[in-house]
């Protein structure tokens, strides 16, 4: 037994010799690809050492003593050999797997060192054992140095593997970000790097990088890797990164590889819109057209002012109509919500009393715009009183910041607009109190460039506008609000609209041109809708910004179907509400397609039969469809129209062929209207043919394309 214990330890001691010779001469060194194999077996193997060495630690310390007899020395001894050897091939696996790409040296370089000197010591320590055990306090000394040897390399290993702190997580306090509003995201910082930080960088940072790849900062994303930059507008699928991601999971170049956490649907498509929009890193959110689809998805990601959580009862409404007047505008943020918006207008008009008359709905306003107001300094102890704001606009008003400090008291504060007066450095430092506060404001002002950059390392999580080139000056109004409850005109209805701005002029167009402030015509409540239109409408007022049109098809339903046939079943998963989804007046108004309103057809055509009980005078059909091209729901391909008399021979009346798109764009409602001339019939048939195979541009090219359809109308 003593013999073979000599040979396992001259193969430990060989083994260290080798170990610190190669890591002497490493950059001198190539590993070949068969070692390359054994060094990927370091992660599997490096658990043997550290439970050998853990629980040799507990035999010496614990154990031996007490059993003081030559068997427990036999065991310790045992234990200690084995911790030794298996140590020296872990570490010498390590070595060569650290040699591979994508680990950088001076990144791993304390878990290379902390493995080689936990060889070494157990080496040493098996060497010298029985002169140890003669010391207590040298053995006790040695199995601490080693336990803490163990400690440092398992942290620095998992640091490699897991990321940062991976170790002592869960009992470090977690640093969160205060939640950011919509109006205050930016597209990359707020939704593309937290995908990265979750998905990517456990595999590509500073210390691990595969593929030479490293995404922990702008420069070194836009650099990419060994294989090139990680994404270009002008190849397919717009580059390396994007088709990796949409490569089968079982592929061996998908990414993140299979049996880590993979991108869900949602964070796929803020990756390729991102990308597809130019990889912008520092536009915001709210700097994307309205309909754009990053920013349709920032909405179901990002709380508002207006949808953000409130625990506070709704005001009267009649103080709320009280409160408005022509100087002063009290109107609720959403429909359903407690919260209010007010704003001012008119810098001749303001007096102090009119922010005191507003304190009788102070538990509900979470925005005050108070923009060009003559405001002093004493006032902001009535604006502290407002609890719940959550914005507050004193931009070029007249406060000095000499009582800036009462705005401490707005702890739910998150936006505030300085810009314009002559606040100081002294005067903004007191609001890193406000932990919430996410945005400042403070262009034109006496806080210099210097001292931003304080402000900035002060609060790391505040973004501090400097760039105000008078965006505030004059309000953008919000767009008109439609009333009518119904889209479906089976009778002529009058057109319903109200906006809450006193003064604002609502102009509107029915023939598909974009409204103007001087030649399309003003709304009043005479407008009657009796066809097919699109309605187009958009707010005016003098020395305010014209808000954005807001468009809405309504669809005329004169002759109504009794019964529906479908011929070919819908999907499964989408039936609506069974066959008479078609012909039941009910729009689905959105394009929320799961809403229950809605037919859909997977790569197989509709084809519906609507049936009358006494005979009809048609002249157009109109199929209501969505298009969602992100999701797979295109035009149809074809539309027939066919008529069956009273013979029950169907006879085409008219076909069209709808135009495809190029490229993904936002989901939006579409009206597909075939006029004929007028014909007698008993029945209808509708042929609508879906996509066969998606285009090679989309991200899901070659898989069968959807249709949805939540109406059709019979005129």
């Amino acid at each position: 037994m003593g013999k073979t214990k000599n040979i396992i330890f001259n193969i430990s001691f060989l083994l260290n010799c080798l170990l610190v010779f190669l890591v002497l001469v490493e950059s001198k060194i190539s590993i070949p690809s068969w070692l390359q194999v054994a060094g990927r077996m370091h992660p599997l193997i490096l658990h043997l050492p550290i439970t050998l060495l853990i629980l040799c630690i507990a035999w010496f310390l614990f154990a031996e003593n007490r059993i003081e007899n030559e068997s427990a020395e036999k065991i310790g001894d045992w234990l200690l050999l084995l911790t030794s050897v298996t140590a020296a091939i872990t570490a010498l696996m390590g070595l060569f797997l650290s040699k591979e790409n994508g680990y950088e040296a001076d990144k791993i370089l304390w878990h290379k060192w902390s493995g080689i000197f936990t060889s070494i010591i157990t080496a040493v320590w098996y060497a010298y054992r029985n002169k140890l055990r003669q010391s207590k306090s040298l053995n006790i000394s040695t199995a601490v140095v080693g336990f803490i040897l163990i400690l440092i390399t398992g942290h620095q290993g998992a640091n490699i593997t897991h990321g940062e702190n991976f170790l002592l997580a869960p009992i470090t306090p977690e640093k969160t970000a205060p939640k950011v509003l919509l109006e205050d995201a930016y597209v990359f910082n707020d939704m593309v790097k937290p995908i990265i930080q979750s998905k990517c960088i456990s595999c590509h940072n500073s210390q691990k990088a595969k593929g030479n790849l490293i995404m922990e900062t702008e420069a070194l994303l836009l650099k990419g890797g060994k294989n090139g930059k990680l994404w270009d507008l002008n190849e397919a699928e717009f580059g390396l990164m994007l088709h990796r991601l949409h490569l089968p999971e079982d592929a061996k170049k998908h990414m993140p590889p299979k049996g880590k956490p993979q991108l869900s649907e949602e964070e796929l498509q803020v990756i390729y819109y991102w990308v597809k929009g130019g990889a912008d890193f520092k536009k915001k959110v709210m700097d994307l057209p309205e309909q754009d689809t990053l920013r349709i998805l920032a909405a179901s990601i990002f709380n508002t002012i207006e949808t953000d959580d409130y625990s506070f009862a709704a005001a009267d409404e009649k103080i709320i109509k009280s409160l408005n007047n022509n100087y002063r505008v009290v109107y609720p943020l959403a429909q359903e919500s407690p919260a209010l918006g007010v704003d001012f207008y008119g810098v001749q008009f303001y007096q102090p009393k009119q922010l005191e008359e507003l304190l009788k709905v102070k538990e509900q306003v979470v925005t005050l715009n108070l923009n060009k107001m003559p405001v002093k300094d004493e006032e902001l102890k009535t604006i502290a009183q407002f609890t719940n704001l959550r914005k507050l606009n004193l931009s070029f008003s007249g406060i000095t910041g000499k009582t800036i400090g009462e705005l401490l008291k707005l702890k739910e504060l998150k936006h505030l607009s300085l810009s314009g007066t002559t606040v100081k450095l002294s005067d903004v430092s007191q609001l890193n109190s406000l932990k919430k506060l996410t945005h400042l404001d403070l262009w034109n002002t006496n806080v210099k460039d210097e001292e931003i950059k304080t402000l900035l390392a002060a609060n790391k999580t505040l973004i501090i506008e400097t760039g105000y080139k008078g965006d505030t000056d004059i309000i953008k109004l919000n767009a008109p609000m439609l009333e009518n409850e119904s889209f479906v005109i089976d009778t002529p209805v009058h057109l319903q609209l109200k906006h809450f701005v006193h003064g604002v002029v609502v102009r509107y167009t029915l023939d598909g041109t974009e409204p103007d402030s001087l030649h399309s015509p003003v709304y009043d409540k005479n407008v009657m809708l009796t066809k097919n239109v699109l309605v187009k409408t958009k707010a005016f007022k003098p020395g305010w910004i014209s808000s954005d049109i807001l468009e809405t098809y309504f669809y005329a339903a004169k002759i109504k179907g009794d019964t529906v046939i479908n011929i070919l079943p819908a999907d499964s998963a989408f039936r609506g509400n069974g066959s008479r989804t078609i012909i039941d007046l009910v729009k689905g108004e959105t394009t929320n397609f799961g809403n229950g309103k809605w037919v859909g057809y997977h790569g197989k055509k509709m084809e519906s039969i609507i049936g009358f009980n006494t005979s009809q005078t048609v002249s157009s059909v109109t199929l209501s469809t969505l298009i969602d091209i992100g999701s797979y729901i295109m035009p149809p391909v074809s539309i027939q129209v066919w008529g069956a008399g009273k013979d029950g021979k169907y006879r085409k009346l008219n076909s069209l062929s709808p135009a495809q798109p190029t490229a993904v764009s936002p989901a939006y409602l579409k009206g597909f209207e075939m006029t004929f001339a007028p014909v007698t019939v008993k029945a209808i048939k509708i042929i609508a043919v879906p996509v066969a195979k998606l285009p090679a541009w989309h991200p899901g090219k070659g898989d069968k394309g959807w249709i949805f359809i939540d109406e059709v109308f019979i005129n």
